[in-house]
């Protein structure tokens, strides 16, 4: 009898080690943590003069304020906050969204169940030319490939230096800290036709910019960089997002050499 009660509770302490193990390994953030975005879930958001673009924005978790509405409604977008990753999927299927901002940032994609209708929205919206940015804390490479880039697998790294494009009011270097998260940063380096916006001291990338300028892919979660800089950073980030550089067309290419041809020309006949 007294084995078998000792069999038991060996067993019982087994299945609850296991639980928490699972849990913690499908969680980045502490157990019980409160949402600061959830507040939001479901909203409209209307900028006081109404821009040019429509945001579709989704956050699962975050443990402070990250800035990213305060950054779109600064900038005169309008932004419909999606419920959770499967309304997200629908409203970039069906919507008519000029940015979408996506972070996935504690739950993993097998407990959400969310991937197999997210990774084909976010794919055709991409490829119909459709700006995103985005970061996913579980270093999913299905989904990095999209924004031309890989994760490296080093994570927690706090420091990062800022390319001339994004750096626009802020301090570069810039730091980053870790608000209660497990991982809160992860390394990326870029591919294919991706540009590194950001770099941290190991010369992984944290910002990768890919799909000809239009998509944005974060090495960092939203509430991580100083409070007094989120909004700004946001804002940069978005403004190069949505305004890619404009390729050098093969009559623009022509023309400049022409034009060089002819000042050669000129400045040899003056000369004689």
């Amino acid at each position: 009898m007294k084995k078998h009660f000792i069999s038991l509770a060996v067993i019982s302490m087994f299945l609850l080690f296991s639980t928490n193990f699972v849990t913690a390994d499908n969680t980045n953030a502490p157990q019980a943590s409160v949402n600061a975005f959830a507040k939001h879930y479901g909203q409209i958001l209307e900028a006081s003069e109404r821009g040019p673009l429509d945001a579709l924005v989704y956050i699962d978790l975050e443990l402070e304020d990250g800035k990213v509405l305060d950054a779109l409604l600064n900038l005169g977008y309008t932004i419909t906050v999606a419920t959770d990753w499967f309304d997200f999927s629908t409203e970039l299927n069906t919507g008519d969204y000029g940015l979408a901002v996506a972070f996935n940032q504690n739950f993993t994609w097998e407990s959400t169940g969310a991937k197999p209708t997210l990774l084909p929205a976010l794919t055709a919206y991409i490829g119909n030319g459709g700006s995103v940015v985005f970061g996913d804390w579980r270093t999913d490479n299905d989904f990095a490939t999209l924004f031309e880039a890989q994760f490296t697998g080093v994570n927690n790294q706090t420091q990062m230096t800022l390319d001339a494009s994004i750096e626009d009011g802020l301090p570069n270097p810039l730091t980053l800290s870790n608000t209660g998260w497990g991982i809160f940063s992860t390394g990326l380096v870029a591919i294919g036709g991706g540009q590194a916006l950001a770099t941290f001291p190991n010369g992984d990338a944290s910002i990768v910019r890919g799909n000809s300028g239009r998509t944005i892919i974060l090495g960092y979660l939203s509430d991580t960089p100083p409070a007094d800089d989120r909004q700004q950073l946001f804002e940069n980030l978005f403004v190069v997002a949505t305004d890619p550089p404009v390729p050098l067309s093969n009559w623009a290419l022509y023309l400049g050499i022409f034009l060089m041809i002819a000042f050669v020309v000129i400045r040899f006949r003056r000369m004689i």
